[in-house]
């Protein structure tokens, strides 16, 4: 009966399959518990068959009673797969009370719990030699067992919640036992030639299946607590290490390399499999710091690598036509050796502690390996040593000579590894610049120059490779043979450049070469946040009609059409027209892209809706959220935006939130796709965005080239001839100005006929552009482009963060007179002029917060980037467990549930950036282990985590990364390990913590190439950096830190020294807790806060944590352009410590910043002032009585929920003042309208006031 229990259950979860798929309104939680529950009954099953007495009354009624709720289960879920099949839909509702129902009908879980108690007991009396299971048994066991392990409904961390000892990889080394039985019996070996074995695995197995069971229905009893104790022992010792178990083992493999077995292709999944296991093991012995001996390590690093590549081979679905049945055999026996090789080694670990020097991988085993991996390679170019980055190879070389000279100074501190073999390279490699600067523009042309670039860069690439290893110590300094031999390659090289620069042939060929396009010099550029809108206005009209006429219930308005056809333009305009914001009682919008997550777009909508969002609702599960947004929208009538909608399925997700009030609400999609919105939903077809006619997009261009201004009489022919071109793409048109703009009549020529030589569709022509704009970038440009295309589509960019990025990767680098961030910031600049990239939000200085790059140009990116090598993306488990790494691979970006991540196991040694992203908020705050990740990616500089969680500690293994320039980890961790000062290369490091308040170490002020140190709040709650207090007088100021956020001050004996150890700092962002007894005695003359001293310091936030019992003054630097300011509740009268500060452009005076009904400014202030904020303040009036010039360059201000204010001063900013933003303030109406008669007055009329009111959702 069980095994048609088995049959049943795995009926029941391919229908459940199918019902989640068919069900618009389902979600990963309406069916979790009861698949949970299905899959872990299996092991049970299996187990009561094995292990139960037939004599066992209970038992039997509990197995009877237990399959009639499978099979009642399975009835009820096939019937309403019929149900589904003839209706069409079910509701959400109706899905989850049929998954209660079919719970209800199981036994109770303590009667399984109990006789999994038993079982267990059974099993450990059972003779060690003898398994009660067939082969193929246990291994149909062990699959269940490890299919109930990976379900995400049940957390197997509980398992070991508290207990000390190797109890990690619990999973994988269960999944080595099943691995290695089934390789084992695919050569013929018998079950009585594996009994130990056998039994041994089965004991470890129905005590794994026990505790699990137990810790997915109630691990917090004492009896409980006693089984896991008493099989801890067994389950550390899973890998065999008992000497019969062991011996049965090595003779099962010797047996299998005998057996002279072919292998088929149906083979292979078994043989990826063990090798899969083999690998993580091995793994695990390196870094465990059992292998001491560089040459074993070395040795191991070599079979590991190979044996990854076999396993990318195998998981090729199209093989290299070589990888036959006799490459199938070669890879069998490098299974057999390695699998010996590592139960010897996990044998002496074990016994001994460490592995011995004589425990050596055989040669032949080695041997076979590069056999394999040179035959596939003669047929797999992929495998080319020059395989290398093809992106701006030119700089890389330059940067690899600055980098060398780096090291040479005393403050590298890397003096005694700088050997003169290091200085000999560098000074022959410093002969290539000028040369490659030559031949740049002619190596398509000329395949001999060619040939000589791609060696010479490769040449390069393998310099800092070797210089790397050397330095984070992989290799030992007696690798300066291979550093003799690249100077020898080197010599040899620059001989035959040489020749060819002495020869006439190449006088005459760089006599010819001419650049792409002709540039003039460029032009001082401001960049728009706004959308320049030509040619949709007919078609935004047609759009608000829809919206606001028609059926009361709710209607879809999908926008569709090409990509750069100016959806989300269109989109963005009607969502902001005055009579949709005064028509519609709430408005959201919400980005979904290809790759989506509902909790991720739940929060945009609640964000949307409320911008102040309050801390809980980024706790929420994505149940609770839905019902929020359902709150917030009931008896509203609402607009909501899904922007770039790919499928039905991100709708089928939201669907059930948005209520129909009968109020005429709307749901505006925009979409490439005709057919995604469902057509109950649909009031009319589906809005098909039209191209510009060939006025709008003469409008458009002479807009971008030529804002205010028609173009000149002798481009207007040009420029007709390029508005033929781009077909009446709004995209095209302006990823041409950008072009265009930077150049001359010859350039515009140049571009005419380059775009026209073939009459192709408007997206190809589009696509034509791209590739024209990009080649004719800048080298140094061309790694900051293709850099978007590493993160997820529609991705908003950080612009601090992008920076310190390209800066950490090399892109910028510093000059006489700027630094590296200015340079990048150029960069940013140029690439925003060229229509590349557009600005998403500004700073309060008028400077750029947060930028975008279109979804078009993001494929783009993606693609080039693939095609130059220039970095891999993986997305999802499919693509990370087919990861195949390219040879020379430096960047690796990974899209995926960190679970996956982490299981994947990937390796890639060369790589020096490693970015992770995933928005699946389910494991913000669950901890993952990834301490054999870093142990393999040794040589990384750009290390970005912000997405998986360490926990509560940094790892220890982080410390040996020191080539690490950017470092961003998240989790729960409270404290920074002293052991981050190994980190000397080390200059942004970003906290991303749950926690609030994360101690850093006293060794933090060894840290010299810091630049900026940041903690990231990831829950809405108040996050803190505390310095360390220690020895302050003996610390070393931190004299490269530029920017700081956000650090505790808390105690005024130490405030000042602290700041002095910042003598450069230009951000700061800080907090303080000064109390009545941390003031020194000598009077009160003495409460002063200084911080004149810092010279550089341009942006200051200061925050008082609690309230502030007692007064103190402050002494600002003079440079200073920006100040926030809030709780300390200083009376206005201390405002004056601010008003005379010379360069201050912009002051935010938030919450209980100030206090007091009155502020009356009697004096002239704030000089130059263009920006004010006024937010959560008591005051009821603001007065400037005696002030003729209040704020007289202050062009916007913003009042927020100022409950009281009643009046300002009407002659605020002269005529300067452009924008009024008023929110949340009941009696503006008493001051808006004399402020605003005054501004007429003063000839202000294009003054603009915004007024709202934000309901709090409680």
């Amino acid at each position: 009966m069980a095994s048609s229990s088995l049959t049943c259950i795995s009926s029941i979860l391919d229908d459940m399959q199918l019902l989640e798929n068919k069900c618009p309104d389902s979600t990963d939680h309406d069916f979790a518990s009861l698949k949970g529950g299905l899959r872990i009954l299996r092991p049970f099953l299996m187990s009561a068959r094995k292990w139960g007495n037939n004599d066992d009354e209970n038992l039997a009624a509990l197995l009877l009673g237990t399959e009639a709720a499978i099979s009642k289960t399975g009835e009820k879920i096939h019937s309403f797969c019929l149900r589904l099949e003839l209706e069409g839909r079910v509701s959400a509702n109706d899905l989850r009370t049929l998954v209660f129902d079919c719970m209800t009908d199981f036994p109770s879980d303590e009667d399984i719990k109990g006789w999994y108690f038993v079982f267990s007991y059974r099993s450990l009396k059972q003779s060690s030699n003898n398994s009660l299971m067939k082969t193929e048994d246990l291994i149909e066991f062990m699959d269940y067992l490890l299919e109930s392990f990976r379900d995400d409904h049940y957390d197997i961390g509980v398992l070991f919640e508290g207990v000390e000892g190797p109890t990690e990889g619990l999973e994988e080394k269960l999944a080595f036992l099943k691995n290695f039985i089934s390789f084992v019996a695919l050569h013929g070996i018998k079950d009585e030639q594996l009994g130990p074995l056998l039994a041994h695995t089965e004991l470890i197995a129905v005590n794994a299946a026990c505790l699990s069971y137990w810790s997915c229905f109630g691990a917090d009893d004492e009896l409980y607590l006693s089984i896991r104790d008493a099989t801890m022992e067994g389950l550390q010792k899973i890998i065999p290490v008992e000497s019969h178990v062991h011996e049965t083992c090595v003779q099962a493999l010797i047996a299998s390399k005998l057996s002279a077995r072919s292998y088929v292709e149906a083979d292979e999944q078994i043989l990826r499999e063990i090798i899969d296991s083999l690998l993580c093991n091995i793994c695990w012995i390196l870094k465990s710091g059992t292998c001491r001996m560089i040459s074993i390590k070395d040795q191991l690093q070599m079979l590991c690598d190979g044996l990854r590549s076999l396993r990318t081979i195998l998981k090729e679905k199209e093989k290299p036509n070589k990888f036959n049945e006799k490459m199938r055999d070669l890879t069998g026996l490098v299974i057999c050796d390695a699998g010996l090789v590592f139960l010897t080694l996990s044998l002496n670990a074990n016994n001994d502690g460490w592995v011995k020097e004589m425990d050596l991988v055989p040669l032949d085993l080695l041997e076979r390996i590069k056999l394999i991996k040179a035959t596939i390679a003669e047929e797999c170019p992929g495998t080319s040593p020059f395989n290398f980055p093809k992106t701006n190879a030119l700089g890389f070389v330059d940067s690899l000579l600055k980098y060398m000279m780096d090291l040479k100074s005393p403050e590298a501190g890397t003096a005694a590894l700088v050997n003169h073999r290091v200085q000999t390279v560098q000074e022959e490699l410093a002969f290539f610049p000028s040369f490659l600067g030559k031949i740049v523009d002619l190596c398509n042309e000329d395949e001999e120059l060619q040939s000589l670039w791609d060696r010479v860069v490769y040449l390069a690439y393998r310099v800092e490779f070797l210089m790397d290893s050397l330095l984070v110590g992989d290799i030992v300094d007696s690798s300066s043979i291979s550093f003799d031999s690249i100077v020898e390659e080197i010599k040899i090289i620059k001989s035959e450049a040489l020749k060819i620069s002495d020869s006439k042939r190449f006088d005459v060929k760089v006599k010819e070469v001419t650049k792409t396009l002709h540039y003039q010099p460029s032009q001082v550029f401001k960049p728009t946040i706004n959308d320049l809108v030509v040619g949709i206005e007919d078609e935004a009209a047609s759009i608000i009609n829809r919206l606001r006429r028609g059926s009361n219930q709710v209607q879809i308005v999908p926008i569709v059409g090409m990509p750069g056809l100016g959806k989300t333009t269109l989109a963005k305009k009607v969502y902001n027209d005055s009579n949709v914001m005064s028509h519609f009682h709430v408005r959201a919008w919400c980005t979904v892209s290809q790759d989506y997550h509902n909790k991720h777009m739940l929060l945009q909508i609640l964000t949307s809706l409320d911008s102040k969002l309050p801390d809980k609702y980024f706790e929420m599960s994505e149940e609770d959220l839905a019902l929020a947004v359902k709150k917030r929208l009931q008896k509203n009538r609402y607009l909501i935006i899904l922007d770039d909608i790919w499928d039905t399925e991100a709708w089928n997700g939201l669907q059930a939130t948005f209520p129909d009030n009968g109020d005429g609400s709307r749901v505006i999609f925009t979409s490439r796709y005709h057919d995604i919105a469902p057509q109950d939903k649909l009031d009319k077809e589906p809005h098909c965005l039209r191209p510009l006619t060939h006025d709008e997009s003469w409008d458009l261009l002479t807009k971008e080239l030529f804002p205010g201004n028609l173009p000149p009489p002798e481009l207007c022919e040009l420029q007709m001839q390029i508005v033929e071109i781009c077909q009446g793409l709004p995209l095209t048109i302006i990823i041409l100005a950008g072009i265009l703009k930077n150049v001359d009549r010859q350039g515009w020529k140049e571009v005419v006929e380059s775009l026209s030589s073939s009459v192709v569709s408007s997206t190809e022509q589009c696509t034509a552009t791209l590739e024209l704009s990009y080649n004719n970038l800048a080298d140094n440009l061309k790694p900051c482009f293709l850099y978007f295309g590493a993160f997820p589509e529609d991705h908003e960019h950080n612009l601090d963060k992008l920076i310190w990025l390209w800066v950490a990767e090399g892109f910028a680098q510093k000059t006489q007179f700027k630094s590296a961030e200015d340079v990048a910031d150029d960069y940013i600049m140029d690439l925003i002029s060229r229509s590349l990239i557009t600005v998403s939000k500004r700073r309060s200085t008028g400077g750029i917060k947060t930028c975008r790059i279109h979804d078009l140009l993001h494929e783009f990116c993606v693609r080039r980037a693939r095609e130059e090598k220039f970095f891999q993306r993986v997305s999802g488990y499919d693509e990370l467990q087919a990861f195949s790494m390219q040879h020379n691979l430096r960047r690796l970006c990974i899209h995926s549930e960190p679970e996956h991540f982490c299981k994947s196991r990937l390796f890639a040694p060369t790589i020096r950036s490693l970015l992770f992203f995933s928005h699946d908020e389910r494991y913000k705050k669950k901890m993952f282990h990834l301490s054999l990740i870093f142990g393999i990616f040794k040589l990384v500089r750009v290390l970005d985590l912000s997405h998986i969680s360490l926990g509560s500690t940094v790892p220890r293994e982080l410390e040996f990364l020191v080539q690490l320039s950017y470092l961003a980890v998240l989790g729960i961790m409270k404290s920074i390990p002293s052991s981050i000062a190994n980190l000397t290369n080390l200059e942004t490091f970003i906290v991303g913590t749950f926690s609030r308040i994360v101690s850093l170490p006293d060794t933090i002020w060894n840290m010299k190439k810091l630049r900026h140190l940041h903690i990231r709040r990831r829950s809405r709650c108040y996050s803190t950096f505390r310095l360390p207090t220690n020895n302050l007088d003996d610390a070393a100021q931190l004299c490269n830190l530029v920017t700081f956020s956000d650090a505790i001050l808390s105690s005024w004996e130490n405030v000042d020294k602290i700041l002095r150890k910042l003598p450069n700092i230009r951000k700061l962002k800080c907090s303080t807790e000064l109390l009545e007894s941390d003031y020194p005695a000598s009077g009160a003359s003495d409460k002063i806060l200084v911080l004149d001293f810092l010279s550089q310091l341009e942006s200051l936030t200061l925050k008082a944590k609690g309230y502030v019992q007692c007064q103190f003054e402050f002494q600002f630097s003079s440079t200073i352009k920006k100040l926030t300011v809030s709780r300390f509740y200083f009376p206005w009268s201390k405002i004056s410590a601010i008003k005379n500060l010379p360069n201050l452009e912009v002051l935010k005076l938030l919450r209980g910043a100030f206090e007091g009904e009155e502020w009356n400014m009697e004096e002239e202030g704030f000089p130059k002032v263009s920006f004010l904020k006024l937010a959560s303040l008591d005051i009821v009036k603001w007065t400037a009585f005696e002030c003729e010039e209040c704020f007289p360059s202050l062009r916007k201000l913003i009042l927020e929920d100022c409950h009281y204010l009643e009046e300002i001063p009407p002659c605020l900013g002269n005529s300067s003042l452009e924008i009024i933003e008023v929110s949340d303030c009941p009696y503006s109406a008493s001051f808006i309208q004399p402020l605003q008669e005054e501004q007429m007055d003063m000839g202000n009329t294009h003054l603009k006031i915004f007024i709202s009111s934000r309901e709090m959702d409680n």
